[in-house]
């Protein structure tokens, strides 16, 4: 049996899979991907893309082709309207008896989304099935060089102390082969078996119920009236469920079912199209059904994000609820998290004690991140859900959560989630967002990051630019350095990344590739070389190096 070499092995070809192969591409590590399936994800559940998520999908360029096939999300007060311009859907969340009821107007309004984004980020988000983000993701990380290879399993694996040997068939072939990597990466779902035989248990409030997705065509926008929604929860007692447009043909119905309607093929189409006129109280409506997909709804966090050169990410190490549409957005922002950190180890200028900070970061994320889909799950899915605990606000969740510890020097925030959302460039918090000019292009702040760490220093901050060449060339650390201010070759005319960093005109901060805010100073320091060697040197988990 034949063997081959790769950096990174990544079990699992959906959303947080993908990711892991774009972002370690985009960071020049060589990977492969192996996913059983035939191809891309046909059978949909996940449909919100967080602004957070688009940043990322920005920095390896394929933030526009994903806009040009989405719906595009807008203030949810804009609900009851029935004149938006196509492919438009309101940031709401609805209850009601029947499509008529919300017609009528008469429903409960569970969430509606006011903010508007483009003060806090360069993307808006959008609604967009994952049938057509991964075929995105798929060929821009194979145009960067990624092995993706549909129709394979691992079926065994075993780790040492320098790599993982896996064996994986061809499901058509049958042919099998041996895969010796340095790491691997289980992005193989909730139900997945790596997670299970590495040992590794998942704590929460267990399974909260069982859904049937079923994807179909009906011309619903007639008996709504124009009336649109993120997702409308029908109460029907005998067909309760979830439906939201997919686009502009296609809906979602997802059914509140037990175990035994999810099974494949235990509810044929004609009685899905049935369940859906009972839930919509539209007994003559022609339905297409296209396809059903069962599917079981947890709040279960891995007891570990990592056993050894095995890596959790995505629904492979957090199970929550879909309320929110937190899940898939948690999974692609834990791959860049963990891409950046398995570079600088298999490049060697980060040590392998970097790799820990993975589960120090993004564990507490995972569990605050579903306790909150929880939260929703019980409040929006039914009456009396009052006094179940804070909701906090989603762009809190997915744009500004916190690190507490981890690959940062000097954070002081003491709570994952704060009330309300403050990226203000402390440590552990996501770089602020602000447009800049750079030889006459503008750009977001954002921008700047994804391939390398950015240092950014005020317009009286040389100092710092002129330290980081230096200790990043002595580190062997991939940095770029610039001046921020009115005057300078990053321009910040009006001074807005300069009062929303906290920087002012002396100070700096360091940037992580993955957009994080590792360390600042507010002011200039007398030796700016060992402040930032010590600095580089803590972020990267390297042992003492000495500083000239």
């Amino acid at each position: 049996m034949n063997e081959t070499q790769v950096a990174v092995l990544i079990v699992g070809g959906g959303l947080s899979g993908l990711a892991a192969s774009l972002f370690l591409r985009q960071q020049g590590v060589d990977c492969r991907l192996i996913e059983r399936s035939t191809s891309t994800s046909q059978l949909l559940r996940s449909t919100h893309v967080s602004s957070r998520t688009l940043e990322l999908f920005r920095t390896v360029g394929i933030q526009k082709a994903i806009h040009d096939v989405a719906e595009k999300v807008i203030l949810g007060e804009n609900w009851t309207r029935s004149d938006l311009p196509p492919h438009q859907l309101p940031r709401v969340i609805l209850r009601a008896r029947s499509l008529q009821d919300v017609a009528d107007g008469d429903v409960i309004v569970m969430e509606a989304g006011t903010d508007d984004f483009t003060e806090v980020s360069p993307a808006e988000p959008v609604w967009c099935g994952q049938d057509r983000v991964e075929p995105i993701m798929v060929r821009e990380a194979e145009r960067r060089g990624a092995r993706i290879s549909f129709t394979t399993e691992m079926t065994s694996f075993s780790q040492d102390s320098v790599g993982v040997t896996a064996t994986v068939r061809d499901r058509t072939t049958g042919a099998e082969q041996v895969i010796r990597a340095q790491y691997l990466i289980a992005a193989d779902g909730a139900g997945g078996k790596i997670r299970p035989s590495l040992g590794i248990g998942r704590t929460g409030n267990g399974t909260a119920g069982h859904v049937l997705n079923v994807l179909f065509e009906a011309d619903l926008d007639s008996i709504l009236g124009g009336r649109r929604f993120l997702i409308l929860y029908l109460s029907h007692p005998d067909a309760p469920g979830m439906l939201f447009k997919l686009d502009e043909k296609r809906w979602i119905f997802g059914l509140f079912c037990g175990p035994e309607e999810i099974a494949d093929g235990r509810l044929s189409h004609a009685e899905c199209a049935n369940l859906i006129r009972t839930a919509t109280g539209v007994a003559d409506l022609e339905i297409r059904v296209d396809s059903t997909l069962g599917w079981w709804m947890a709040h279960e966090i891995a007891d570990s994000y990592r056993s050894g050169r095995v890596f959790l990410v995505g629904d492979a190490c957090h199970v929550l609820p879909p309320t929110g549409g937190f899940g898939a957005n948690a999974g692609i922002q834990d791959s860049s998290n963990l891409a950046w950190k398995l570079a600088g180890v298999l490049n060697g200028w980060a040590a392998p004690e970097l790799l820990d900070t993975y589960e120090t970061e993004r564990r507490p994320v995972g569990q605050a991140t579903a306790d909150q889909a929880w939260l929703r799950h019980e409040r929006w899915s039914g009456p009396g859900g009052d006094g179940l605990g804070q909701q906090v606000h989603q762009t809190v969740i997915t744009t500004g959560y916190r690190y507490l510890a981890g690959a940062l020097v000097g954070g002081t925030s003491t709570d994952v989630l704060n009330p309300e959302l403050n990226l203000d460039g402390s440590p552990g918090s996501r770089l602020p967002h602000a447009w800049l000019s750079l030889n006459g292009r503008r750009l977001s702040s954002l921008d700047l990051t994804g391939e390398a760490f950015v240092l950014l220093a005020g317009p009286h901050g040389a100092a710092w630019t002129e330290a980081a060449d230096r200790i990043a060339d002595r580190l062997g650390i991939p940095l770029r350095a610039h001046l921020v201010g009115p005057d300078c070759e990053l321009s910040d005319v009006g001074g807005a990344f300069l009062d929303a960093s906290g920087i002012g005109g002396h100070g700096a901060l360091l940037v992580r590739p993955d957009g994080f805010v590792g360390w600042r100073s507010a002011i200039a320091v007398q030796d700016a070389d060992e402040t930032l060697h010590e600095v580089l040197r803590t972020m990267t988990a390297r042992a003492e190096v000495p500083a000239t």
